[in-house]
């Protein structure tokens, strides 16, 4: 390309750089035009209603869709009219007088309204009535959301011509029931690991419990937890699982009250006079008790007491679900026998009618972290390599499931025992019939309350007595 076309082209890509400049500035300016007038429009049609003082207002009167109520101030507390007793939250009051004190139109629908049932205000969702303290009472009524969306209708006092649109907030600040206004007790905050008891008991049967303590806990050397219902005998339970569990108890809160005094009858009617479940936890320096009794006919909440309160309130339904459904076996610890190779001295099988001996000794490495190990049966020495692997998987034997009492067990003849002998601790796994199927039941230090894999069990027996 000669030095001439060269000029050419670039003159006409800065041409057309600069057109498409100036279009895209016309764009901008026309852009910001118009919403400075649709700003503008905005503000003239915007119109305040009324403009109150909250510090002059001393009482409050709405009927709503929930409920149709009258508050009066004492000093600086808000009181129902009906019983001065009620323990009203009074954030929520004070959000609903802050809602009234200045009411602006964002749009005037009409000047000349003939039929207020376009806008459901012949028959308001909802009307408040605020009186200050000279005497002088201010009304506002509020009809459907309008199908725009942007608001609701609203007219005030008597002026029924002009109709106005007006934010949502003030309809949604008065969207409550009494027991939605009524302050609930506060329910202690924990940390998981704060949590150092848990009991459920349920109206079925279907009860849990674990405790923890490291000083007496059988399960000491584990974790400390013992789980101690539903089972018959105490069982190791899992640190990490019931961390997880306890989660769900950290920020319990209550949804709004049905009743702040002591009623018998209403607890009966709801199922509180004998709770479908009692649920108790504690920590070192808090405790709690709750009683749940039935769902809500919309099934969207459970009615509850809590221990050292007169009242009656309700529970988020999904909240209540996820405290009251435990299943046990998740949170027993996932080892039936906890072995330290390190402390391992003797591991003895009886199997068939012959008991096998495998001595253990150990020799540390220079590394001075790691052992040698070396095996003997009856002073010989056997694969250590095959002991290794054996020991390692009857050492990690989790449960299968709880013993079902329905199961026809055909005989009570142990399969096979095991004791291992460590440093300070002996311990006798007992393994036994049970479905002749799947599982076996597993006997560990006298405690018998779980299944194990038969074919890991099998396959287990068959590595040690085979060990040469």
């Amino acid at each position: 390309m000669s030095k001439k076309k060269r000029q050419t082209v670039t003159l006409v890509v800065l041409c057309l750089v600069l057109i498409a400049a100036g279009v895209g500035y016309y764009a901008l300016t026309r852009y910001q035009a118009a919403k400075e007038k649709a700003e503008k429009a905005e503000e003239e049609n915007s119109k305040e209603l009324f403009q109150l003082s909250s510090d002059d207002i001393c009482k409050v009167d709405f009927k709503g869709e929930k409920a149709s109520l009258t508050f009066d101030k004492d000093g600086k507390t808000w009181k129902l009219s009906s019983d001065k007793n009620y323990p009203l939250n009074q954030d929520r009051i004070v959000d609903m007088v802050d809602e009234t004190t200045g009411v602006a139109a964002t749009q005037t629908v009409t000047t000349s309204c003939e039929d207020l049932t376009e806008y459901n205000l012949d028959k308001p969702d909802l009307t408040v009535t605020v009186t200050d303290i000279g005497g002088k009472d201010t009304t506002i009524y509020v009809g459907m959301e309008s199908m725009a969306g942007g608001g609701r209708y609203a007219y005030c006092g008597g002026d029924e011509k002009k109709v106005y649109l007006i934010s949502t907030s003030l309809y949604d600040s008065f969207n409550y029931s009494l027991g939605e206004l009524m302050k609930v007790p506060d329910l202690p905050s924990v940390q998981a690991d704060e949590i150092r008891y848990l009991k459920l008991e349920s109206a079925t049967g279907k009860n849990f419990e674990a405790e923890y303590d490291e000083k007496n806990s059988p399960y000491k050397d584990i974790y400390g937890w013992s789980i101690k219902q539903p089972y018959t005998q105490p069982v190791a339970g899992d640190k990490d699982q019931l961390q997880n569990l306890f989660g769900s108890y950290t920020s319990l809160d209550l949804g709004s009250g049905v009743t702040y005094k002591k009623d018998a009858a209403l607890e009966k009617k709801y199922g509180l006079d004998e709770p479908a479940y009692t649920l108790s936890f504690r920590t070192a320096k808090k405790k709690l008790t709750l009683y749940f009794g039935k769902e809500t006919k919309d099934q969207s909440s459970y009615y509850v007491k809590v221990k050292g309160e007169d009242g009656i309130y309700l529970m988020d339904a999904s909240t209540v679900s996820t405290l009251v459904n435990i299943k046990a076996l998740d949170y027993v610890y996932q080892r039936l026998y906890v072995g330290d190779k390190e402390k391992l001295d003797q591991v003895e099988l009886s199997y068939n009618g012959k008991k096998y001996t495998f001595d253990v000794s150990k020799k540390k490495k220079k590394s001075e972290t790691e052992y040698t190990y070396t095996i003997t049966s009856g002073g010989k020495k056997v694969d250590s390599d095959t002991f290794n692997t054996a020991y390692s998987v009857i050492s990690y034997l989790a449960p299968g499931g709880n013993i079902d009492k329905k199961v026809t067990v055909k005989s009570n003849k142990p399969v096979a025992e095991f004791t291992f002998h460590e440093e300070k601790k002996t311990t006798k796994m007992i393994i036994l019939p049970y479905d002749g199927k799947n599982f076996y039941r597993v006997s560990v230090n006298g405690v018998m309350q779980f299944t194990v894999d038969k074919s890991a069990v099998d396959k287990v027996i068959k590595q040690f007595t085979s060990l040469k």
